[in-house]
């Protein structure tokens, strides 16, 4: 009910915008701190990641306490980890999948954190650390690199096995590689020349150039999965890695099981991180993306856990909730970014730059988050301030579309003037669980005269959906990275996130953007003047608009005592720890 009252509320903004005219204004804030930078702001990533999610939190009395929204404080609290507890099993909702392959940089299919592993690996803190590499080896904990040297020699454990018994040697490391590079989307890894085994527990990285851009190392090492070349399972469903869990069962847009792994191949106790911790001895991975199925499977006992809860699903597990006394709810600063981009080719509809610009003017973000709860922070520009360039630029001062509050129709009929439109039904594509957001954005189109349908998508359809020219006109997403301009790069360089190398994974073509883009990127073009250049370019153009950041919630059992995530925010249920009063 809460979320319908939303939409009517937010369709009556939108009506009454048309009918007063309202007219347009630069603004530097609207409710909340929206507008202000956070202390995190100052700080690496780590430092943010750390500040947002929360440490100890403790009353005078030594019990536990919340936040003021009635979620709990401490169960980030690393004092609270202890994993001598093992939960015999646990049900969790997640994102539907229709495909379960562990490749791609972008991936963060359910299972996959827990069932296969990486070289190095990077904490929901930031923190970089070597997992299949051998950290007692090289100059750098792991591997060895030469400054102004173009190769990078990295050295793996001598005994690591997957779940079939394949020895995992360098060639199967440059065999995930090479498979991902030429069949997966690859994030930021044009540099990539070759990969090679040197001799079994040794591997060559040869690239076209050093990697010195801003979180380049972290990107390409911790951003592949590493699988036996002998593996005989099919990937797309099934799974066989190395990791702390191993597949038992998949059931295509219905259930993941997956089950610890007895013969973990790290017996090293002093070596194994938390995130490769396995506390539960099965985990059942319940494909639900709607917010009130979540809420009656939490209700009904046939759900134990819900990664990323819609906020207006969470009542009852709150403070004073009617089962607040069985679950608690666990909530972080989100590091993505959600923003719109359109279709820049030329034979799309949003291939029309004034089409864009009607677009981006017709959408009220202040109204948006009003009708989504109001549990997000407006953005006034595709950043966030949970990175530590965002002070850079003081984006709220600048006069475009995505400062500006209310809607100014007579902007937005100047433009659709302007642009060839003629009425055509506008396809937004976006993840099936963000499907509220692209009603809201779709009826705010109708507002003015622009028409739209939503069609949400799991993530395989999407990415390759999204690679399909003529498919789409409006793609609603969000993206993250270390640092803002990282992001940028992730969403919009021409080698990252499907794109051709000559054109952007949305078709767009800007020669000169992409080449601030790549300066931006490295550690002597990341200035102000070069972020704000670039994305002065992007307005001018109407390549995308940021939309806003907000906060994620997981939903927990009453005897979890610490939830664990990964760098991507995922949750780890077998991770986390139990108290033991739940076997």
């Amino acid at each position: 009910m809460k979320k319908v009252l939303a939409l009517i509320l937010s369709l009556a903004m939108a009506f009454s915008l048309v009918a007063c005219g309202s007219s347009s204004s630069s603004s530097s804030s609207s409710s909340g701190d929206s507008g202000s930078s956070s202390s995190a702001a100052s700080t690496s990533e780590g430092e943010a990641s750390s500040e947002a999610e929360g440490s100890s939190a403790e009353a005078e009395d030594g019990t536990e306490s919340t936040s003021s929204d009635g979620t709990d404080d401490t169960l980030h609290d690393t004092a609270n980890i202890d994993n001598s507890v093992t939960r015999s099993s646990i049900n969790v909702a997640w994102t539907s999948a229709t495909s379960i392959d562990p490749w791609g940089t972008d991936n963060s299919t359910a299972g996959n954190y827990e069932v296969y592993e990486m070289l190095f690996e990077t904490s929901a803190d930031g923190e970089f650390y070597a997992l299949l590499a051998d950290a007692s080896q090289g100059e750098y904990g792991g591997y060895d690199h030469e400054e102004g040297s173009t190769t990078y020699t990295v050295y793996i454990y001598d005994y690591i096995y997957d779940h079939e018994g394949n020895h995992i040697t360098a060639s199967d490391v440059a065999y995930s590689y090479m498979y991902q590079y030429e069949n997966a989307t690859t994030s930021n890894w044009q540099t990539l020349v070759s990969v090679e085994a040197v001799d079994d527990t040794t591997v060559l990285f040869t690239f076209s150039e050093e990697l010195t851009a801003l979180g380049a190392l972290e990107n390409f090492f911790s951003r592949c999965f590493i699988v036996s070349e002998n593996c005989s399972a099919n990937l797309s469903n099934e799974m066989c890695g190395t990791g702390p869990y191993k597949f038992v069962s998949y059931t295509s847009g219905a259930t993941l099981v997956i089950e610890k792994n007895d013969d973990y191949w790290q017996t090293d106790e002093s070596l194994v991180r938390q995130e490769s911790q396995a506390n539960v001895q099965t985990i059942t991975y319940q494909f639900v993306d709607e917010g009130n199925s979540r809420e009656t499977g939490l209700q009904s006992g046939a759900l134990d856990m819900v990664y990323d809860m819609s906020y207006d699903n969470l009542d009852s597990f709150l403070d004073g909730g009617d089962y607040a006394d069985q679950y608690d709810v666990y909530s972080y600063a989100q590091k993505f970014v959600y923003f719109l981009s359109p279709n820049c080719s030329e034979d799309m509809p949003t291939g029309d730059v004034n089409l864009r610009l009607a677009i981006f003017n017709a959408i009220d973000q202040d109204g948006l988050i009003t009708a989504l709860g109001g549990n997000y922070k407006r953005l006034y520009s595709f950043a966030s301030d949970y990175y530590s360039d965002y002070d850079y630029v003081d984006w709220a001062s600048l006069d475009n579309y995505n400062t500006r509050t209310g809607v100014d129709t007579d902007l937005v009929a100047d433009y659709l003037s302007q642009s060839s439109y003629n009425g055509e039904t506008l396809t937004i594509i976006t993840l099936s669980t963000y499907n509220d957001v692209a009603t809201v954005i779709a009826a705010q189109l109708a507002a003015v005269g622009i028409n739209a349908e939503v069609k949400g998508l799991d993530q395989a359809t999407l990415s390759s959906t999204t690679a399909d020219s003529s498919a789409w006109d409006l793609m609603l997403g969000m993206m993250a990275g270390d640092y803002n301009v990282n992001a940028w790069s992730h969403g919009f360089d021409y080698n990252s996130n499907g794109g051709s190398g000559s054109a952007t994974g949305y078709f767009t073509v800007n020669d000169e953007w992409q080449e601030l883009l790549e300066l931006c990127n490295t550690l002597e073009g990341h200035t102000s003047e070069n972020m704000l250049a670039w994305w002065q370019m992007a307005v001018d153009n109407a390549y995308t608009m940021g939309l806003f950041t907000g906060n994620s919630y997981n939903v927990v059992p009453a005897d979890c005592t610490y939830v664990c995530l990964s760098d991507r925010q995922n949750l780890l249920p077998g991770a986390c720890c139990f108290d033991g009063s739940v076997e």
